[in-house]
């Protein structure tokens, strides 16, 4: 498999080192690099595609170099005028443009209108059940013309076939990636003309704060690792009250990028932040200041965790804080407090939470152009 890629004066790329693992998925902005470095490792290990549109005449003398890790580790190396010798992994690459045009076909021969997504899962269940071993797989989208249920599906099957296999893609889906298997997680950003690479160490968590993620974080929670900002809350109260509290003072936090996540439990909020933090995701954290020593002893923790990210402590919960009557039905009473509320009417609190969350997703939107 190839353990990382380093590329050098390719066009549209910056130059650039990125660490690979055996499943490793690209996240990044538009226009951050995903699909050009995909493009770059099928050219490195295929010949296929060129880099330089065909005329490289035009453009300087452009390198991408590889690590091979087998029986014997060893550097490959493409330029213009050199190939690497073999061996070298077989490989497919999907296109996005490729799939685009196959559903294209189909639906003007009245076939299939997502042909090419089908050909997709039909090929990776072909290849599980023929055992097949040592392959490169390179696909830009996977999720491309797949509904939400058919996307699980397919992540199920690309963590299946990387077990013998290696697996490279990029994507936009939360359904793709997987806050448990965060190593493989490469986010992308282009800032000016340098790429950034960021991506999460494999021991980051221990076992037992795996275990704890993976029994609450769910593909829902992961769009945070898509959005241009996170608000991390402790629990279903907050996580749907703060929506209506946004709008509520003239901002809809979907049309900002920003990603309102419940971790389910004040003691996940350190673990999401740390992910968070790894990835250079702007994000900030709501909870409840829980009066009493163990309370105590849990807010600094957090302060400890994410020293970097802002603190919002709701004193003594988010019910009072928010001013709602009683503990009974909070969802639908945080609902009727805020709905249809001017914005004079929301605690100061929570002006100052919305307006935090609103300037980070500025700023990120801003840094990566």
């Amino acid at each position: 498999m190839l353990t990382e890629i380093a590329t050098a004066n390719v066009p549209g790329l910056p130059d650039t080192l990125v660490p690979l693992r055996r499943v490793t998925a690209l996240i990044g902005p538009r226009a951050s690099g995903k699909s050009r470095l995909l493009a770059a490792i099928a050219w490195l290990v295929d010949g296929r595609p060129r880099l330089d549109g065909g005329h490289p005449a035009t453009v300087a003398d452009y390198a991408v170099r590889g690590t091979l890790d087998g029986h014997v580790p060893r550097s490959i190396v493409r330029t213009p005028a050199e190939a690497p010798a073999p061996p070298l992994p077989r490989c497919r690459f999907f296109t996005a443009r490729d799939r685009i045009a196959a559903a294209h076909r189909a639906a003007g021969a009245g076939e299939l209108a997502a042909s090419g997504a089908e050909q997709l899962l039909a090929c990776l269940e072909d290849w599980l059940s023929e055992g097949v071993t040592g392959r490169l797989l390179l696909i830009e989208e996977p999720e491309l013309d797949l509904n939400p249920q058919a996307q699980r599906y397919l992540y199920r099957l690309l963590r299946a076939y990387g077990e013998r296999n290696q697996v490279i893609y990029s994507t936009r889906s939360p359904a793709l990636v997987d806050a448990v298997h965060h190593e493989e997680i490469v986010r992308l950003d282009i800032t000016g003309r340098r790429l950034w690479v960021r991506q999460a160490p494999a021991g980051l968590l221990s076992d037992e704060e795996a275990l704890r993620l993976s029994a609450e974080f769910d593909h829902e929670r992961s769009e945070m690792f898509f959005a241009s900002a996170v608000v991390l809350v402790e629990g279903r109260t907050e996580r749907q009250s703060l929506p209506v509290i946004f709008r509520a003072l003239g901002h809809d936090p979907d049309a900002l990028g920003i990603s309102i996540v419940e971790v389910g439990g004040k003691g996940n909020l350190p673990l999401a932040a740390r992910l968070l933090g790894e990835l250079n995701i702007p994000h900030l954290l709501v909870y409840d200041s829980d009066r009493g020593r163990p309370g105590a002893e849990l807010n600094a923790r957090l302060a400890s965790a994410a020293p970097e990210a802002p603190h919002f402590m709701l004193d003594p919960d988010f019910e009072q804080a928010a001013g709602l009557p009683g503990n009974d039905d909070k969802v639908i009473n945080a609902w009727r407090r805020f709905a249809n509320a001017p914005a004079k009417r929301v605690p100061p609190v929570f002006h100052d939470i919305v307006a935090t969350a609103v300037d980070l997703a500025a700023r990120a939107k801003v840094d990566t152009g």
